[in-house]
């Protein structure tokens, strides 16, 4: 069966002067009311009749079945991170790596794009129009709620984010759920496409999600300040890395908040085992 909006095997079934038609590799020629029939225009080698090549098919702009040997950074179903190529009053486009841009129509689009941005898309395949899309609100293909407890509090998850607002980040899980990271939750800011491991930080009473980048509690804050000490301890017993430094920067080195790194060294420094200044803080050699 055709796929559209993905990766097909083809078998050319005729050759033409400027390309081939092709058919699906399991298709049957002895009923030919049932085969669609793909045009490919172009090949990296020539092709004969019988071969077989692997191809994109999608619908072009004269709602013709194509294919083409230059596979795109996304086939129905993805949710990738794509470029904006420019913004129309019917939609928006995508550089997805075909001569022709992906259309995500004004109905599918979170919210006007700036051409040259990139955003997090998820391609599909609309039944009604027969064509390839994209979209940008991703609540209408994926739960924002987990009615059947499919996710459970502090389990590890896989967050990619798509969309930022005052009060933090809405992400992906697992590539299935639609969460939210808050600000106050978040090792730093974090760009439109970012990756990162995180954990559920609590199902809602409404079954939206909460997730979170901290694990702040005595067990992990104690690691963190074996972690520091053996930093200092590396490094002639001096860092310049302070409870002034960014977050991006306190991130980049330990993989916690900023206020987790606070707490730390503010411990350390109840214990006596560091000296803070301004601009760096020291390891207290004992004896």
């Amino acid at each position: 069966m055709l796929k559209i909006g993905q990766i097909n095997t083809l078998v050319i079934h005729e050759v033409l002067h400027e390309g081939y038609t092709c058919v699906a590799q399991e298709a049957s020629i002895s009923d030919d009311e049932f085969i669609t029939y793909v045009y490919l225009p172009t090949a990296d080698t020539a092709l004969t009749v019988g071969d077989s090549v692997d191809a994109f098919v999608y619908i072009d702009k004269q709602q013709q079945c194509v294919a083409t040997t230059t596979h795109p950074k996304a086939v129905s179903g993805s949710t990738v991170l794509l470029q904006a190529t420019g913004m129309t009053d019917f939609g928006a486009f995508f550089d997805w790596g075909l001569g022709q841009d992906l259309l995500v129509p004004t109905k599918y689009l979170q919210a006007p794009v700036v051409i040259g941005m990139s955003y997090i898309v998820h391609v599909f395949y609309e039944e009604d129009s027969q064509r390839v899309l994209g979209a940008t609100k991703l609540h209408r293909f994926f739960a924002e709620t987990d009615p059947y407890s499919s996710l459970s509090v502090g389990q590890a998850i896989e967050c990619v984010v798509w969309h930022e607002t005052d009060m933090g980040f809405k992400v992906l899980i697992n590539q299935e759920y639609l969460g939210v990271l808050f600000h106050d939750q978040a090792l730093a800011k974090h760009k439109i496409g970012t990756k990162f491991s995180a954990w559920v930080k609590r199902i809602r009473s409404d079954d939206k999600i909460d997730i979170t980048q901290l694990q702040d509690n005595p067990n992990s804050r104690l690691t963190l300040q074996q972690q520091i000490i053996a930093d200092l301890e590396a490094h002639g017993g001096i860092s310049t890395l302070t409870d002034k430094s960014s977050p991006e920067d306190i991130s980049h080195k330990f993989s916690v908040s900023k206020n987790a790194y606070k707490k730390a060294i503010g411990t350390l420094f109840k214990n006596k085992q560091i000296s803070l200044s301004k601009d760096a803080i020291k390891l207290i050699k004992k004896g």
